[in-house]
């Protein structure tokens, strides 16, 4: 039986799915409600009233917040893009004294106090996101249950994550343009998602090896999970050119991922790559893979804790994100693909 997304992503102490989300929220350096707007750019004409339909409903923005508060885990990125920082954001992981501003994002923090930052690890700490005064709280990749959203609407109008797909399972560029809308600026936002879907689309021409091959993102996780079509992280393998394997496709209910016992591990032998997450933090799961063919032609990599930024990037998936992440991760993925042992997937620079 699969885990709930909601649990996976907040229930590890280890993985890359939430490696520090145990550790407790970081005050920081906090912006006080008093603190005057936190964003650049005018809204564009005629932007508002802009009506957002998400999970519980739809939600109908009047003018352009002032005052942000991020409750799903990546959305700052979003924002940060159109020179908007949030006053709050959520912790996922990574290193905490960053406060949710990650190395490809700190360029566009400017002279703006960093984010208070909340904790996630038992809900959104509603009193926290109170006291932020926010007018406009955002909760994309998310999975803000029907209580937690009814409270925050109490507090300022609040667009939580979409209803079409599973929680956290939204695309990173239908997040962005919602994020976009509510702050008044869709068509800069969707200039932003084009550049960066070009990227994508360059580096998928630049690799054309990457299509008819399989891919999947992997980790020791109660035995081995396999992440699903939904999840960020394969979609991005998707849109590189690779399919994920059967183990995954074939699976009921793997929209999310799949779990399956470590012995398992051996079905992964004839996968095009394996983009395993902290391999070395299940000897058990390791030893099964070091007998597979997969390992012995090298068609594998691991991306560990130790990679720093870049191990938060390989999960952000956001627009800021994913240009920082294709420099480091598609060297890898074409290493690991071009069917010669020899070639080590090259170290990333975190």
């Amino acid at each position: 039986m699969n885990p709930s997304r909601r649990r996976f992503l907040t229930g590890l102490s280890v993985l890359a799915v939430a490696p520090l989300l145990a550790a407790c929220g970081d005050d920081g350096a906090s912006s006080s409600p008093a603190g005057g707007p936190t964003g650049s750019g005018a809204p564009e004409k005629a932007a508002f009233p802009a009506t957002i339909t998400h999970k519980y409903g739809e939600t109908t923005l009047r003018a352009a917040p002032k005052r942000v508060v991020c409750v799903g885990l990546t959305e700052q990125d979003a924002l940060m893009a159109l020179g908007i920082v949030p006053v709050g954001v959520t912790y996922w992981f990574g290193d905490k004294e960053l406060q949710g501003v990650y190395p490809w994002a700190r360029d566009k923090l400017g002279t703006a106090e960093l984010p208070t930052v909340l904790d996630s690890t038992n809900g959104v700490e509603i009193e926290k996101v109170a006291a932020l005064a926010p007018d406009l709280i955002i909760g994309q990749y998310a999975g803000l249950t029907e209580k937690e959203y009814d409270l925050l609407s109490k507090i300022a109008p609040t667009v939580a994550q979409s209803g079409d797909y599973s929680d956290y399972g939204m695309p990173w560029d239908e997040m962005a343009l919602n994020i976009g809308t509510a702050v008044g600026r869709p068509s800069a936002m969707q200039a932003v998602i084009d550049d960066v879907h070009a990227q994508i689309a360059q580096a998928a021409a630049d690799h054309p090896g990457f299509k008819g091959q399989t891919a999947a993102v992997i980790t020791p996780y109660e035995g081995l999970f396999l992440y699903g079509p939904e999840d960020p992280r394969s979609r991005m393998l998707i849109d590189l050119g690779f399919s994920l394997p059967t183990l995954v496709t074939e699976a009921e209910d793997s929209d999310f991922g799949v779990s399956v016992s470590a012995e398992r591990t051996a079905d992964l032998a004839d996968i095009g790559v394996a983009v395993w997450l902290d391999l070395e933090s299940d000897k058990a799961v390791k030893e099964v893979f070091e007998k597979t063919t997969a390992y012995d032609e090298g068609r594998w990599f691991d991306i560990s804790e130790d990679d720093g930024s870049y191990y938060v990037a390989h999960s952000f998936v956001t627009p800021l994100s994913i240009p920082y992440l294709l420099e480091r991760y598609v060297p890898q993925l074409a290493a690991a693909a071009d069917g010669d042992p020899k070639t080590d997937p090259p170290a990333v620079k975190a």
